[in-house]
């Protein structure tokens, strides 16, 4: 397909005059695993719910391989694997038979294909679905969104629930729907889940989309932490001279830093002083998370 997966422009949407999503632009690439991150209440689900048009925007638009989400809402399906956060499933229904139903409606099942993803899984496919735990309910949601080999699985919180090994099962799924092409829309709660299967990562917080992470490349993430060692102790105020430094470990002369964007105030800063070693650290999707998380708080208050 020569169209994007997925487009998002300028999408909004409000109750009132409370604003759940508020002109969210984004779009993903064939063979890519986006990551949407976010607190709770952040906009995550709503913006997923108005993708599948179970709620409407209201304003902007959504397109889905040039689908739109509301007049193209049967069409697009066809397309997309789907795996609600809340997933709720026919609590009288086997596995099977669940598996069996949406097949008939779809139509192209690869049932190879799907007696191997069952496999892999270990689902109990022959128990009534009200007589699940949770991690072998959502083993059920997983086959129901993968079983037609989707061009774009959407996916909310999918592994909520799974233990390790189901979780490494998960991972090797969504990376080889990558490899063949197709691609992903993952949100998550999993930090480290997204940091290792998602190619780039979107964060929203109150309805805003606040910034996009390539996850691969170090060198392009915006936030960085560097550990200094000073031929003596400095004076902090004389570091964190910029609101784009925040010191976050001091232990006499070697001082960790977090420098958001352009480093030249950083540089800058530490020039005033004697430096015996200077190191680059690794930074985790927590580090990045947090660290929008706690600026924009800063900023609201």
């Amino acid at each position: 397909m020569n169209k994007k997966p997925l487009t998002i422009n300028t999408f909004t949407k409000s109750y009132g005059s409370l604003i759940a999503v508020d002109q969210l632009s984004l779009e993903i690439n064939s063979g890519e695993v986006f990551g949407f991150l976010g607190p709770n209440g952040a906009g995550k689900s709503t913006t997923i719910r108005t993708m599948m048009n179970f709620i409407a925007p209201s304003a902007g638009e959504i397109k889905i391989f040039g689908l739109d989400s509301v007049r193209d809402r049967v069409k697009l399906k066809e397309h997309v694997g789907y795996l609600a956060g809340d997933i709720a499933l026919y609590g009288n229904m086997t596995g099977h038979q669940i598996l069996n139903y949406l097949a008939n409606l779809r139509k192209d099942s690869d049932w190879a294909y799907v007696k191997d993803l069952i496999r892999r899984l270990d689902a109990p496919m022959d128990r009534s679905i009200s007589t699940l735990s949770k991690g072998n309910k959502q083993k059920i949601g997983l086959l129901q969104a993968f079983m037609n080999k989707p061009d774009l699985l959407i996916l909310d919180e999918p592994t909520s629930g799974l233990d390790p090994l189901m979780k490494q099962v998960f991972y090797d799924m969504v990376l080889e729907m990558k490899d063949a092409g197709k691609a992903a829309f993952i949100s998550s709660h999993d930090l480290t889940e997204v940091q290792k299967i998602c190619d780039r990562a979107g964060f929203i917080r109150d309805g805003k989309l606040i910034a996009i992470e390539n996850l691969h490349d170090k060198n392009a993430m915006s936030y960085k932490k560097y550990q200094v060692r000073f031929e003596k102790t400095p004076a902090i105020e004389e570091l964190a001279v910029s609101s784009n430094i925040k010191i976050v470990a001091n232990d006499n002369n070697i001082v960790t830093f977090a420098v958001t964007g352009n480093i030249d105030s950083f540089i800058k800063a530490i020039a005033q002083f004697e430096v015996l070693d200077l190191d680059e650290q690794e930074t985790s999707l927590e580090d990045v998370f947090m660290q929008y998380y706690e600026r924009d708080k800063n900023n609201v208050e």
